[in-house]
């Protein structure tokens, strides 16, 4: 995924680091590379943001990208060359529905990208010939731009190609994601009226016909980009229907959805850059949505509302336009904190309160090493420190994570487990790779630029 610009890397792995949970396959194409490569998990994660095209990141084609989780144990090293997914049916049987690579010949026909992003970094910004050399335990987030077959009732699997050999994994379903956690709410989303010509098909500015008036309001947990506000037509089930699109950016794909703040137009026209944001908002925010009317905007049409944002997207049910009583509302409190940190930085927040820390977070061997006792705290966990042992216990919600300084052996509930990198010390500041001790206590993390999220939501 492109880093260079307003793009967060969401990772759903929870706990499964441990030596146990081997669920992917082995079949070698040469020697036996399932000896120095283990597949712990393969899984699809969701469908929730639009990063890609079908051959290079930072270029969202309108279109959301599935994004999927891959946990491997490297050993004492292995080269990847490069990763395929492929779709299959229930059974394994390949289907020939997609294949999305991280590498492929320049002449080869209908392969698409399959971004890798190893610790919140791209590996691959377009086809690339090697992914590198990696030893022990590693997560990936892959992301494949859309083909129109990423739906229910499809399955995926990959072939990891090493240096020795080719691992297949087990298949994995598509799964939408039911819940999301971008610290946005949308509060209430209804029709306001045919009678206004304020906008055009690319541009504010008049065009001979009566816009779809929209009214939006947004609450936000915390200071949030917004990439994307988009418009779509679908039955009162929901179910999208082909009557057109709004978006606030992104040129080429569907109408401008104008955003109007307190009389202020937000984005004027298409932005010839497609991947710069809507904007940051926080707090109350409330909006006039302005949709040029192709001839499909009428009363009796249902409409849904999606806010893209560099955690997640929430969206809308169906409102009735021209139906004063079909409104979306949603007076849901907030069921979560975020945090937020700086590589290189002491500054940091619980949700909009600032803190300073005692140890700057920052990359060790590509692993991001943030301070144990304010993440943990921070989010309501107990942490304890045997001098003698040199072990620090975590506790939360019932889960116990124990961890001895410098080494890579630890114990989740109970169980051993290993770390993709040991816990240090520096300072007298316990450190801990963020993602591992995050995903064990149930929380999310999220990268940007430098910047780190963990968030304990669960649910909207």
């Amino acid at each position: 995924m492109n880093t260079h610009r307003n793009i967060i890397h969401k990772t759903l792995i929870g706990a499964l680091v441990s030596g146990s949970m081997l669920i992917g396959g082995a079949v070698s194409a040469a020697g036996n590379p399932a000896d120095s490569l283990q597949v712990k998990e393969f899984k699809y994660v969701n469908k929730e943001m639009d990063r890609i095209s079908l051959e290079k990141t930072g270029e969202p084609d309108g279109t959301r990208d599935g994004h999927l989780s891959l946990l491997i144990d490297a050993g004492a090293g292995t080269e990847i060359k490069h990763i395929v997914m492929k779709t299959a049916d229930a059974q394994g049987a390949d289907t020939g529905h997609g294949i999305w690579t991280s590498w492929k010949e320049p002449n080869d026909i209908g392969k698409y990208l399959l971004a890798v992003e190893h610790d919140g970094k791209t590996l691959n910004t377009t086809f690339k010939e090697s992914l590198g050399t990696f030893k022990g335990v590693n997560q990936f987030d892959l992301y494949a731009s859309d083909n129109n077959s990423m739906k229910d009732g499809e399955y995926y699997y990959l072939e990891i190609v090493t240096g020795t050999g080719t691992i297949k994994t087990e298949i994995s379903p598509f799964k939408d994601a039911d819940t999301s956690y971008a610290p946005v709410l949308i509060r209430e989303f209804k029709s306001a009226g045919l009678d206004e010509d304020q906008i055009g098909s690319a541009a504010f500015g008049e065009d001979g016909s009566q816009d779809g008036h929209f009214k939006l309001k947004l609450a936000f947990a915390q200071k949030t980009r917004v990439l994307a506000v988009i418009l779509r037509p679908t039955d009162k089930d929901g179910k999208e229907v082909s009557a057109g699109i709004w978006r606030t950016n992104r040129a080429g794909v569907g109408w401008l959805l104008g955003l109007v703040q307190g009389g202020k137009v937000i984005n004027p026209e298409f932005n010839k850059d497609e991947t710069a944001p809507v904007g940051s908002f926080r707090g109350t925010v409330g909006l006039d949505l302005y949709a040029s009317n192709n001839g499909s905007i009428k009363n009796g049409q249902h409409y849904v509302i999606e806010v893209e944002t560099q955690f997640g997207t929430v969206k809308s049910k169906p409102i009735e336009f021209g139906n004063k009583n079909s409104i979306y509302t949603d007076d849901t409190i907030f069921p979560f904190r975020t945090i937020s940190l700086k590589l290189n930085s002491k500054d940091a927040a619980v949700d909009d309160k600032q803190f300073k820390l005692e140890a700057a977070p920052f990359s060790l061997n590509s692993r991001t090493m943030v301070p144990l006792r304010f993440i943990s705290e921070a989010f309501g966990a107990k942490v304890e420190w045997n001098q003698k042992a040199q072990r620090v216990t975590i506790t939360k919600d019932g889960g116990k994570i124990e961890l001895v300084i410098d080494k890579k052996e630890g114990k989740l509930n109970g169980k051993p487990v290993l770390l993709d990198s040991p816990a240090i010390v520096r300072n007298n500041v316990t450190l801990v790779p963020v993602r591992f001790v995050s995903e064990s206590l149930n929380m999310q993390v999220f990268f940007d630029e430098g910047e780190i999220f963990v968030t304990d939501a669960k649910e909207q």
